[in-house]
């Protein structure tokens, strides 16, 4: 996960735009600023669990805010991956971030699923590229796509990540090569999959109580090759989050069919799941990566106020 404790400490240090994010922030959740950056995962704890979810959208958010009120650099489109979905669009205004903050306080409280079909895990599977994952899970039961993470190697395979019952998964990596199916030992929660309905059903109250707005900017979903631009479509991207699967395709895709000339990665974040992208992407998570962000706009003779694209993941 992309939650470690110090994400965004640097900045805030620097930058009183940030210190004043991180103040809000704390204003929202009842927890102190030092505490955002330092608390630990504890063992056995989910992402939505522990405050590393606050951390890591903390961390976008303050440097949006140090992007655009320090250097005139603002967002033409956003997009994110799984959480970072939600964070983007925030960033596109589509979400109060008091909201969102609310939001991930709740998602602290989720209670587990029920037990009753065993506990739950991630998988990580190499197939073909052209392989398409409704047939290959067509009779399984208990197992789902969790998430496409696109081509890996020579472009010939894409990794995709397999939700489901842990006993499902080690039956169903049984009749691949040793090793081509790996079960995570670190994940007991099938993310992105009809067996995370509960958090859905615990967090419906929340989100029938927030305010959606058409975002100022399109929000690029990572679940569809698609631009979302209506205060519906943001509603219906948070309520599908807990339990659709996932694209790194479908979001770098988006991207590119809406013209994107150079991607902003913002915060914590796997840089290497955007390489793939036709249009150069730079990695903004500290102090030098601000400079690196200023001369890249330059470089590409990107016209301010706006860069064409902005990442949460």
């Amino acid at each position: 996960m992309n939650d470690q404790p110090g994400a965004g400490a640097e900045l805030y240090e620097l930058f009183p735009s940030v210190q004043h994010t991180y103040q809000r922030i704390a204003e929202w959740t009842g927890i102190d600023v030092q505490r955002i950056f330092e608390e630990e995962r504890q063992p056995g704890q989910e992402h939505r669990q522990g405050i590393g979810a606050i951390r890591q959208a903390a961390a976008v958010l303050g440097i949006a805010d140090v992007l655009a009120e320090e250097y005139g650099i603002t967002l033409a489109a956003v997009c994110g991956l799984s959480f970072g979905a939600l964070v983007g669009a925030t960033l596109a205004g589509a979400v109060e971030r008091q909201d969102l903050f609310t939001l991930l306080m709740r998602l602290r409280e989720v209670p587990p699923p029920a037990a009753d079909n065993g506990p739950q895990a991630v998988a990580m599977l190499r197939i073909p590229y052209d392989t398409a994952t409704d047939d290959l899970l067509a009779d399984v039961p208990g197992v789902y796509l969790s998430a496409d993470l696109g081509k890996v190697g020579t472009g010939q395979e894409r990794m995709v990540l397999l939700g489901g019952y842990r006993s499902a998964l080690q039956e169903f990596g049984a009749g691949f090569p040793a090793c081509a199916l790996h079960v995570s030992d670190d994940h007991g929660a099938a993310f992105h999959s009809p067996l995370q309905q509960h958090i859905s059903d615990f967090l419906e109250p929340t989100l029938e109580a927030m305010t959606f707005h058409d975002p100022r900017v399109p929000v690029h979903s990572c679940m569809e090759r698609k631009a979302l631009t209506t205060a519906e479509e943001i509603r219906d991207l948070f309520r599908r989050n807990p339990t659709a699967p996932v694209s790194v395709p479908h979001m770098i895709g988006g991207l590119e069919d809406g013209g994107t000339e150079l991607g902003l990665v913002l915060g914590p974040a796997a840089f290497g799941t955007f390489q793939s992208a036709a249009f150069p992407v730079v990695h903004v998570e500290s102090p030098d990566h601000v400079f690196e962000a200023m001369t890249a706009v330059y470089d590409f003779g990107i016209e301010l106020p706006s860069t064409e694209a902005g990442v949460a993941q």
